[in-house]
């Protein structure tokens, strides 16, 4: 069985204060939490859902979303709402937590990405069987520049480092593991007092491999202002 852990309990402090939440601000005539629910009720895959709010004013309003997204879809699936932790791999534990005992995949997905698609999610799927964790991500095209005194005014010189781009991902999600993995991975992380950012993160703690999924179209986080237009062009295009 395969859950859905969407993460919609973000602060969204890079958004500023024109944007109350990014998550439920229009985009046309949707927005990018119903978007991403869209996307994963159209998986054929994914047999639940776990739903992670913020505070109780967003609870009822993207319950109100997922059951929108489920009347678009035509397809009903269970799902539980749990209240979101201070940081990621907290929100991601509560989840764990309401998922069923039968659940041996867990794909967590930031609603922050919306051009998700329901391809892309099954591919998942697919593959966690195999790799037992996999995660959407790109190969790295630019240039990239490590400073040694990140602290320093940019403007002033001072040594730097060229990284090897051939061996660097740019990570996305949904991330796909297998449940058992993920938990092992938590417990070490908190076990180790170390803060991971992500799924992959926790499950390299524990030493196992994982693999990676380009997904072959644009899959952009919204983070500012500019970034709900971007979706928008997309969405258009």
């Amino acid at each position: 069985m395969h859950a859905a852990i969407l993460l919609a309990g973000g602060s969204g402090r890079r958004m500023g204060s024109a944007v109350s939440d990014k998550l439920l601000h229009p985009i046309g005539s949707t927005n990018a939490f119903r978007l991403s629910c869209e996307a994963f009720l159209e998986a054929s895959s994914i047999d639940l859902f776990v739903l992670v709010f913020r505070d109780e004013s967003q609870r009822e309003e993207i319950k109100k979303e997922f059951e929108l997204a489920s009347v678009k879809t035509g397809r009903q699936v269970p799902c539980q709402i749990v209240k979101g932790g201070k940081e990621r791999w907290n929100s991601v534990s509560n989840a764990l937590s309401a998922c069923d005992r039968s659940c041996e995949f867990i794909h967590v997905h930031d609603c922050a990405r919306p051009m998700i698609r329901p391809e892309t999610i099954d591919r998942l799927a697919g593959e966690v069987s195999q790799s037992g964790a996999i995660a959407v991500a790109r190969p790295l095209s630019a240039s990239i520049r490590k400073t040694f005194q990140p602290s320093l005014d940019p403007h002033v010189p001072q040594k730097t480092e060229c990284l090897d781009r051939s061996a660097l991902w740019l990570m996305e999600t949904p991330q796909a593991a297998r449940k058992d993995w993920l938990e092992d991975g938590l417990r070490k992380a908190r076990k180790q007092g170390i803060a991971v950012t992500d799924e992959l993160s926790a499950i390299e703690l524990t030493e196992r491999k994982v693999a990676f999924l380009d997904p072959g179209y644009p899959n952009p986080k919204i983070t500012k202002e500019s970034d709900l237009a971007y979706v928008e062009y997309l969405l258009e295009k």
